[in-house]
């Protein structure tokens, strides 16, 4: 009997520290995308800059100013417009180029994508929405969190 506890308690010492090495290794659950709400895409974007990349490749970055002021970039044209939240859309229209409203989809922490609903805010205001991948972006200033193979 005695030997049998020996071994025993040699077994659950190996097993606490191999418990606590699995642990410490193991991968926390991967975030869950989440459709952001109005006052969460305010929070995400009010006074940041996204840069990111369109579905077809096309770089941009663009500029959300407290009080709903747009700077847009990409490599072919720059524009200046408003933003707003209508529906827990994010809507961006641009005095240069056409805009729309947006779903938005955060994928991970800092990692953004955004979904084509509407082509104004007043059918955002009536509800009509379609979900077409349009682009993925990060906040600028903070490590972007986006997959690795689909980094911004």
């Amino acid at each position: 009997m005695e030997n049998r506890r020996s071994l025993n308690d040699g077994v659950t010492l190996l097993a606490a520290p191999l418990a606590v090495l699995l642990l410490a290794t193991a991968q926390p659950d991967a975030p869950r995308p989440k459709v952001l709400a109005g006052p969460e895409i305010i929070a995400a974007f009010e006074g940041k800059t996204v840069a990111g990349a369109y579905h077809d490749g096309l770089a941009f970055r663009e500029t959300y100013f407290n009080g709903g002021k747009i700077d847009y970039w990409d490599p072919r044209a720059t524009s200046t417009g408003n933003w707003s939240v209508v529906n827990n859309l994010f809507c961006t229209f641009y005095g240069s180029m056409t805009g729309g409203c947006f779903t938005i989809v955060q994928i991970s922490g800092n990692c953004f994508d955004f979904y084509a609903a509407t082509d104004s805010e007043q059918q955002a205001l009536a509800g009509a929405a379609r979900a077409d991948y349009t682009a993925r972006g990060a906040v600028q200033g903070a490590a972007s969190t986006c997959p690795d193979d689909l980094q911004v």
